[in-house]
């Protein structure tokens, strides 16, 4: 019997539709809109642009009701267009559908939230219209409605959960199946924010273990947005896909190609609440996977700089981490002194250092211990500095070491050789809201 309660199911196939409202086109999210209102009340009546009299300004509607729908999903929200966008739409559905229409609902794909005059316009539209009802329909709205309906009406549209049709849709599939199904299998976490990720890649590395349903995307729009608003995003996404999935305890893979310091950020979001295994782009293999034959990875971290006794005074702590070049104290230094200052470090830094899982088990121990060093010598640690030059797997593990609750906030900085002085400081780990 298949079990009730948590659903790990609904949890695949909210991740896939939330990737498909911040991936798609505004066709798309149209399609998906009327895929799933159709199939959650089958009155639904799609409407399609015809000739040169358009849609009547109706996406589609309930004729009986007198409820029409408008769909809205561009790339950016902006705040003018949107409000012209809706009266313009809204004063044409009450020109052609007049004789009918009671309801206009205004239907949006906000991948961050609405700009914030929207709600005051609509209380204006609705001013001036007052015997029509103006309401409006969230892709989080949509979403809940996509999930009342049934596993098959649900799968119509989102798709079977990959790579497990076989447990759930078998004839005698049972509870036992999918409890080893789910054990076997990890979600799939991608932050490809400086080169895409080749998921048929990803599915390589992780054999024979296989993803969980389709991956959760991690792209903050760091372009658009200062480090620390970039973090809030990305938290919110990790964390949300952490909150719905507490049952199951989910086990993640993560691949990244990221700044550091949102590398950094990433592992802190995740920490030690839920099972990660991170993997490392392999620069002369061309693949995510491990090799088969790395033996003898080189495990050798050195420590240096850690107090012996404790320090009295107060002050920060600067910690330089060196795996795939050598930090330069007079880099760091340019920007912060420390009243500690410890240095982690491998024999030979190198891009091509990491070959193994086992030295990124190596990289979190060696980092706990320092942590743990400055609790124990620096009570009066104010701030800890944190320069990272690794790859961004051991930038996620080095994350998930950082406990807020233990540690003082904790800087990262941004490396250019290009700036002078070379590094500039990024985000903080432990006062970002997450």
């Amino acid at each position: 019997m298949i079990p009730t309660g948590y659903d790990p199911i609904t949890l695949n196939h909210w991740l896939w539709f939330k990737y498909q409202c911040h991936e798609c086109s505004s066709a798309d999210f149209q399609r998906l809109f009327e895929n799933v209102i159709k199939r959650a009340r089958p009155e639904f009546i799609q409407i399609k642009p015809y000739g040169n009299i358009g849609d009547r300004k109706c996406d589609g509607l309930f004729h009986a009701e007198g409820t029409v729908f408008q769909v809205y999903s561009p790339d950016e929200l902006k705040q003018a267009e949107l409000k012209k966008k809706i009266k313009e739409d809204l004063d044409g559905a009450v020109k052609h559908w007049n004789a009918i229409l009671n309801v206009w609902v205004f239907v949006y794909n906000a991948r961050r939230g609405l700009p914030p005059d929207i709600p005051g316009a609509l209380d204006t539209h609705r001013k001036r219209y007052p015997k029509l009802t103006i309401d409006h329909l969230s892709n989080d709205n949509l979403w809940e409605m996509a999930r009342e309906l049934t596993l098959q009406k649900r799968a119509e549209v989102l798709g079977a959960p990959n790579g497990y049709e076989h447990l759930f849709f078998a004839p005698g599939a049972n509870g036992k199946d999918i409890e080893q199904a789910v054990a076997e299998g990890r979600f799939v976490l991608v932050q490809d924010l400086m080169s895409p990720i080749n998921l048929r890649d990803v599915a390589t590395a992780m054999a024979p273990g296989r993803p969980f349903g389709a991956p959760l995307w991690v792209r903050p729009t760091v372009g658009d947005l200062p480090w620390t608003a970039a973090a809030v995003e990305q938290a919110e996404i990790v964390n949300e896909a952490i909150d719905r999935s507490r049952d199951l305890l989910p086990r993640f893979s993560v691949f990244s190609f990221a700044q550091i310091p949102l590398a950094l950020h990433l592992g802190f979001v995740l920490s030690d609440r839920v099972e990660v295994e991170c993997y490392q782009f392999d620069r002369e293999r061309k693949t995510w996977r491990w090799p088969d034959d790395a033996a003898n990875p080189d495990l050798d971290i050195q420590v240096k700089g850690v107090p012996a006794r404790k320090v009295s005074k107060a002050g920060d702590a600067v910690i330089r981490v060196s795996l795939s070049a050598t930090i330069a104290p007079d880099d760091t230094r340019a920007v912060v002194t420390g009243a500690v200052e410890i240095d982690m470090s491998v024999k030979k830094p190198d891009v091509l250092w990491l070959r193994s899982p086992a030295q990124l088990a190596v990289v979190a121990n060696k980092f706990r211990e320092v942590l743990t060093t400055i609790r124990d010598h620096m009570p009066g640690c104010e701030r800890i500095h944190l320069f990272y030059a690794g790859p961004t797997g051991g930038a996620v593990t080095i994350g998930q070491q950082i406990n807020p609750r233990m540690n003082p906030p904790v800087e990262t900085y941004e490396y250019s050789r290009q700036w002078n002085p070379r590094y500039r400081r990024a985000l903080t780990l432990g006062e970002v809201r997450t």
